[in-house]
């Protein structure tokens, strides 16, 4: 079975994060951030937001979860380059960095979004934008690069649009839910709902946490979606960048295949996520 999704899935799927929490780099400030944005990012991403700091959690074998470490949080500057299209996003702070591919309106008059690139090439970008951040932090004599937690997420927006009509027909869309009406509730309004899976490789060895974030929501006309999120958060098995990547490309096949399953047969049919 293919682990990624097709071009034409795009309709569904909007976004697909990388992301990497490490050791703070204390001394990264904002003249720091605007020297690696000039020499790494400013070609390909022109633009430049700050954002309130990103949270970042790492996975506890038991089931919980902890802070990744910051010394300073409230002054932990978050910054946004994206491209001129707004397709591709770089956020980084000082003990954390991602790198976004999100779908947008093409400059068409059919809708058209740009096409899901695959796995293969998102992952490409992330690690020449990763790459490009560890090699400015070691010239500038910033710290060590030290990972502590990886993430892969990937976002879907599933409308209705004739295979369901409302939250209370979910049992045509998602596996867990059943179709059986009791005599007393009317038809679920709304919902938000978080479901947790443990991560292990062939051998049994823990990886990680497979997460499913589901909500519904309903757009001016009245049109209901759901907005789906699956992300796979664990430690690497190691420092270097590809233990990093390692534990990213496993994650990725949990969500790809985890979604399969996820989802119902008649929804992935739906949605072209098969």
């Amino acid at each position: 079975m293919s682990v990624d999704f097709g071009s034409s899935s795009t309709a569904a799927l909007v976004e697909v994060a990388f992301s990497v929490g490490f050791e703070e780099f204390h001394r990264m400030l904002r003249y720091e951030l605007d020297d690696l944005r000039d020499q790494k990012y400013t070609d390909q991403f022109p633009n430049d937001e700050e954002k309130a700091p990103h949270k970042p959690f790492i996975e506890e074998p038991e089931g919980g979860l902890a802070a990744l470490p910051s010394a300073s949080p409230i002054t932990n500057i978050r910054r946004w380059f994206s491209s001129e299209d707004g397709s591709g996003l770089i956020q980084v702070q000082r003990n954390w960095f991602a790198r976004n591919w999100r779908a947008i309106l093409e400059n068409t008059s059919n809708g058209a979004v740009t096409p899901y690139p695959g796995y293969a090439a998102v992952r490409s970008d992330f690690v020449q934008s990763l790459q490009g951040f560890i090699d400015f932090v070691r010239d500038a004599d910033l710290g060590e690069f030290k990972p502590l937690q990886c993430e892969v997420s990937y976002r879907f927006q599933l409308r209705a649009e004739g295979l369901w009509d409302g939250p209370g027909e979910l049992d045509r869309v998602v596996r867990m839910f059943s179709g059986a009406q009791g005599s007393y509730l009317p038809d679920l309004e709304a919902m938000r709902i978080i479901t947790q899976y443990a991560m292990a490789d062939e051998t049994g060895n823990r990886l990680g946490r497979l997460y499913g974030r589901l909500e519904s929501g309903a757009a001016e006309d009245g049109s209901h979606f759901l907005i789906l999120t699956m992300f796979a958060r664990g430690t690497p098995d190691g420092h270097r960048p590809e233990d990093v990547y390692a534990f990213q490309d496993d994650g990725q096949r949990w969500i790809v295949n985890g979604l399969r399953e996820y989802l119902t047969p008649e929804a992935l049919a739906w949605y072209d996520l098969g």
